[in-house]
């Protein structure tokens, strides 16, 4: 049986190598909608969060029968709620802080330079960058901040409104878009 080639079973290093390309292309094709998915994702999980943290501090402002107040701090990109209508929180009264990362958060953070980004009746992140919000013990917009919005922005300019209604104290997200 010496005339008979032997047939090797594996791959040549030919094939390897155009099999590794067409691998290699078809990820860098496919990694940025994944990035634009995840800043997606970020984003509306910011929205998502706020609108619970208010929903939250809307239920224990009836429960409890008194104010609450969350204070935006646009400018660290965070904010927190406390009971009472001060936007000054002494040391452990704060009940729920949230730093936003740097990915979702309010518009300054994510390198826009609108500085709308909170408003709340008479109050705005245009003049300050600490704007408040009151529940009242009712569960409705208290004093003078009356309903407003919060908006949250990702690096691709996409945009979420977190709304509250002044009658009623409803709260919403809604997609912005540009």
């Amino acid at each position: 049986m010496e005339g008979v080639p032997v047939r090797r079973k594996g791959f040549t290093l030919l094939e390897l190598v155009v099999t590794m390309a067409i691998v290699m292309i078809l990820v860098t094709i496919a990694v940025p909608p994944l990035d634009r998915y995840v800043a997606r994702v970020r984003l509306r999980f910011a929205g998502m969060t706020l609108v619970l943290d208010l929903r939250d501090m809307q239920a224990n402002a009836v429960c409890e029968d008194c104010f609450y107040t969350m204070v935006f701090v646009t400018n660290e990109n965070r904010y927190y709620f406390r009971q009472g209508t001060k936007s000054y929180a002494p040391p452990g009264t704060v009940r729920t802080e949230r730093s936003l990362s740097r990915y979702a958060g309010f518009p300054l953070a994510v390198g826009e330079r609108d500085p709308v980004s909170a408003v709340f009746g008479t109050q705005t992140s245009m003049v300050s960058p600490v704007v408040t919000m009151s529940f009242n013990a009712m569960g409705r917009p208290a004093g003078g901040s009356g309903g407003g919005h919060v908006s949250f922005m990702n690096m691709y300019d996409e945009r979420v409104d977190v709304i509250v209604t002044p009658v009623d104290g409803n709260i919403r997200m809604e997609w912005v878009s540009q």
